[in-house]
């Protein structure tokens, strides 16, 4: 708070996600808790979501691919495919194959920075928070490009009330300030990273859960 300077890299030597694929054991964890916080959503996303016209869903940065297991189970004519660091990928794989779903699902190894595969729809859940601006532009830019002229892109955050009610989010925002370069973004600043990112803005969908659901298609 004094230096407005993040701890974690401090304390760590390196960026959190570097550490974790030093520790496996800790990265497990955290993946176990992304998991539970993916389980509070992802039932409704894959209910409120427009998946009618998708036969391929990318997870970006999907850990477990709890998220993806959802929707499939609810979409039975997709496939999908989760795209996270080596090390997590592993791990997807696993979940994906005891949820039955190992035909129509697969988990890759990769950089959403540098790219992602190609998709109908893509569902971004709690990626964006992670990080700044420009990073966030450089992987909605990505998707964009890749994504089906008649595609979605499905961002799921915890989004800052318009009057900063005192809201989980914020606390979340504060999270961001200790550990990555990221932060949690009211709903209009949602909008400029899209734009500026060759997205548009469709609406916002309302969840049972600390969670919105921002849909976006191409421009």
């Amino acid at each position: 708070m004094k230096t407005g300077e993040r701890a974690a890299p401090k304390a760590l030597g390196k960026e959190i996600f570097e550490w974790y694929e030093e520790h496996p054991q800790e990265a497990a964890i955290f993946g176990g808790a992304m998991t539970n916080l993916t389980a509070m959503v992802a039932g409704e996303v894959a209910n409120v979501c427009d998946f009618s016209r998708a036969k391929k869903i990318v997870d970006v940065g999907g850990s477990h691919g709890t998220l993806l297991a959802a929707v499939l189970k609810k979409n039975l004519d997709t496939s999908g495919i989760v795209i996270d660091l080596p090390n997590v990928a592993d791990r997807a794989r696993q979940a994906l194959e005891a949820n039955g779903l190992s035909r129509r699902a697969e988990a890759l190894g990769g950089d959403f920075f540098v790219d992602v595969p190609e998709g109908d729809v893509y569902l971004l859940k709690q990626i964006l928070h992670d990080w700044n601006d420009e990073q966030c532009r450089t992987i909605l830019a990505n998707c964009a490009r890749r994504l089906a002229a008649h595609g979605r892109i499905y961002v799921v955050e915890m989004v800052i009330p318009d009057d900063n009610s005192p809201n989980l989010a914020s606390l979340m925002d504060l999270n961001m300030m200790v550990m990555l370069p990221g932060r949690e973004r009211a709903l209009k600043e949602y909008k400029v990273l899209l734009d500026a990112s060759g997205l548009k803005f469709e609406r916002l969908l309302p969840t049972h859960s600390p969670f919105q659901i921002i849909e976006a298609s191409k421009k």
